[in-house]
């Protein structure tokens, strides 16, 4: 597993302005040897939004003698230095970013006396960023210029000179205004930052020339931001560009000469079809009530992937081609939503921001771990809708230290990584940076290096629960969710993601089903299950085989051979719990199955309470005689792991104290693992490497560990 720091290193009590980090040093180095960082994300190069000249001069700038004096560095050099280390640095590509900031500029304008952060807001200024670059306006500020990028200049998808590179790659709302990055706009600061479109080529070659400078300065890897795009504007009435537009066009006629498109549109004259001009003639609000927005949002989808993996393979062979060496290349998956499942299999390691920070979700990195199969991931956390404020606040405070622990060791607890704060990310209106306390952090990590052994993706579990990407991308798409978070108890701790619990939310049997498990002490696995278009698989009996019950949750659509193997699943005498629907796009295959002993069918009523005590039951019948560990305290969060060394149980303590502020060790705790013959003791391991009081019985192939005071943290090994 990777060990993450989420190295933005914006400045403390100040705002966290996109997309220029500041300027690396050799302290920041001493710090990442000391919080045993193997992976950066969020980390290095990312002006090229502002402007190519300006990603070149973090790339390889001359650094004033006084900033020397303290130790930093330019990008290329602060790279190298982490290389020295074995610390992969991924370069930043902030990719639905487009800048324009207030600058004061010299009388000759040959350098910036000021810019972004004024002295004066009322003084007169100018501006620099993406559009002053395609217009050559200030072309004396950086060694390099637009005529070095673009000797011919920049030709658009009609064939047209851009001297407005600002407006021309601008997502569009279907009123045709440039939609705005909201999210990284400093409130009460005059930057603007537009929502970009990948769909259009001159932005996907601008991207080309910021990855190529990435790579010139040595990263070891580039990390994709915002890799939905243009996906990301659909919430504001996007993309309408010119080019989502004529490509959107293109695809309704794919798809009608294919027999795919609903006779409903057949009066539509696709020669001369255009969305933009179809939803305003009309007057339809989109994308409410729009027609063709899941055709809409299906091109989306696969002009997603196809330009994705356009700029993916682009990073590769120009690192092969022009310095004859592997990179890695990655993307922040937002929340791992469903549209980033058909590009997983295309990126090296998996980096993922949460939507909802909160403590106690075993079952959102159950998920995690799930969707990115074997390969590491990393997370890192929001400031919006979770517990960060809150949290940062207390630490500021010297408080809450345990509920930090609690942050990174939960997610590792469940095959995960939460990457280390290192100047994290505040939002755009909190004026200060994430970074928790030094020795906190060096306690974790030193733990987490000196204990490699005790953590895998493998967890032995014999229960599965399935993901169907097409049962589930739509309704994940159209589904009322707030991203509100509701306090159930009067502690931070309690904090829960509304969705999962309120009844009058969209149904989404699958996130019921894990959470339940969850809350049950469960051990599962999630495994994703694709479309065989745009993710395509070959899934066999073998893949499963570990699985002595599979847990299908209302998984309407289905591909043939997902129901084959599910089928053979059924004849080697394994065990089959249907939630719902199943494969109603193959006839007949759920009546060939569904009356067979080994074959439990669940009903699954409208009402979110109803059908989750309908899953109770019907799973109480299927798990018969199938529990693998079991503890007896319902504050304790339990998984096991097993790596190629070992077998180990993590159990994670939620029991906070808010008046003492802190995890009150638990007096005592019974655990029950079912274990091969050979395996007969254990070995525990804490955070602090204190002993851990215990008595060990085995009865039959069940292992009883009687635990005295178990802390916030405690791994036991089967030995």
């Amino acid at each position: 597993m990777e060990r993450g720091i989420y190295f933005d290193g914006w400045y403390k009590n100040n705002h966290c302005y996109h997309p220029s980090l500041p300027f690396r040093s050799m302290q920041m180095v001493e710090d990442l040897e000391k919080y045993e960082g193997t992976m950066l994300v969020w980390s290095a190069l990312g002006g090229g939004s502002i402007s190519l000249p300006y990603l070149e001069n973090e790339a390889f700038g001359e650094v004033d003698p006084r900033l020397r004096f303290y130790g930093f560095m330019n990008d290329s050099e602060f790279i190298a230095e982490c290389n020295k280390r074995g610390i992969k640095v991924f370069g930043i590509v902030f990719e639905v970013q487009g800048w324009e900031f207030p600058v004061v500029l010299s009388e000759d304008g040959k350098y910036i006396k000021q810019m972004n952060v004024l002295r004066d807001k009322d003084q007169p200024h100018d501006w620099y960023g993406l559009r002053e670059f395609s217009n050559g306006k200030h072309d004396g500020l950086f060694r390099t210029s637009l005529k070095d990028y673009y000797p011919d200049g920049i030709i658009n998808s009609d064939g047209e000179l851009v001297t407005d590179l600002w407006e021309e790659v601008a997502a569009r709302t279907y009123k045709g205004e440039p939609v705005h990055a909201r999210w990284v706009e400093v409130v009460g600061h005059s930057e603007t930052c537009y929502q970009t479109c990948r769909n259009n080529p001159v932005w996907r070659d601008y991207m080309k020339k910021i990855i190529q400078i990435q790579i010139d300065a040595g990263v070891a890897g580039v990390q994709l931001d915002e890799a939905e795009l243009p996906i990301t504007s659909l919430g504001a009435g996007g993309c309408f560009c010119k080019d989502c537009r004529k490509q959107f066009t293109a695809y309704l006629k794919e798809l009608r000469a294919a027999g795919k498109l609903s006779p409903e549109y057949d009066d539509i004259d696709l020669e001369t079809f255009d969305y933009k001009d179809f939803i305003n003639d009309n007057h339809y609000d989109f994308p409410n009530g729009a027609p063709l927005f899941k055709e809409y949002y299906d091109f989306q989808q696969r002009a997603v992937k196809k330009h994705f993996i356009e700029l993916v393979d682009f990073a590769r062979d120009y690192a092969r081609r022009t310095q004859n060496r592997e990179i890695e290349v990655s993307a922040n998956f937002f929340n791992l939503m469903p549209v980033y499942y058909p590009m997983e299999n295309t990126v090296d390691v998996l980096i993922t921001e949460m939507n909802s920070t909160v403590f106690r979700q075993p079952h959102w990195y159950r998920y995690v771990a799930g969707f990115s199969n074997t390969k590491p991931v990393v997370i890192a956390e929001n400031p919006y809708g979770g517990v960060i404020p809150e949290l940062l606040e207390m630490l500021d405070k010297g408080k809450g230290y345990d509920l930090y622990r609690l942050l990174l060791l939960e997610a590792a607890t469940y095959s995960c990584n939460m990457s280390v704060p290192y100047g994290g990310w505040m939002g755009n209106t909190i004026k200060d940076a994430f970074y928790p306390p030094r020795d906190v952090t060096e306690q974790v990590q030193k733990f987490l290096k000196n204990n490699e052994r005790l953590y895998s993706k493998a967890s032995a579990a014999n229960t599965m629960v399935m993901y169907s990407y097409p049962s589930y991308y739509w309704r994940e798409v159209t589904k009322d969710y707030t991203g509100d978070v509701q306090q159930k108890k009067d502690s931070i701790l309690f904090y829960t993601p509304t969705d999962i619990i309120d009844e009058n939310t969209s149904r989404l049997p699958f996130w019921e089903v894990i959470k339940e498990l969850s809350d049950q002490q469960v051990l599962y696995d999630v495994k994703m299950f694709g479309d065989d278009e745009l993710r395509v698989e070959n899934i066999s009996l073998k893949d499963i085989a570990q699985y002595d019950l599979i847990v299908v949750p209302d998984c309407d659509i289905l591909t043939v051979n997902q129901t084959e193997v599910l089928t053979e699943h059924v004849q080697a005498g394994k065990r089959l719990l249907i939630f719902g629907r199943a494969g109603e796009n193959v006839p007949g295959w759920l009546d060939a199955i569904k009356d067979r002993e080994n074959v439990y069918m669940v009903e699954n009523p409208d009402s979110k309470r109803e059908a989750l005590a309908c899953f109770r039951e019907g799973f109480r019948k299927a798990y018969d005689g199938l529990w693998q560990l079991r503890v007896d305290n319902a504050d304790v969060g339990v998984h096991m792991q097993e790596s190629a060394e070992c077998r180990s149980v993590h159990l994670i303590s939620y029991r906070y104290d808010e008046a003492s502020d802190r995890i009150a060790p638990i007096p005592e705790l019974n655990l029950s693992v079912r274990v091969p013959d050979a395996i007969t003791g254990v070995i525990m391991h804490t955070l602090d490497g204190s002993e851990v009081k215990h008595t060990v019985k085995k009865d039959g192939d069940i292992l009883n560990v009687k635990i005295q005071d178990m802390p916030l943290y405690l791994v036991v090994e089967l030995c």
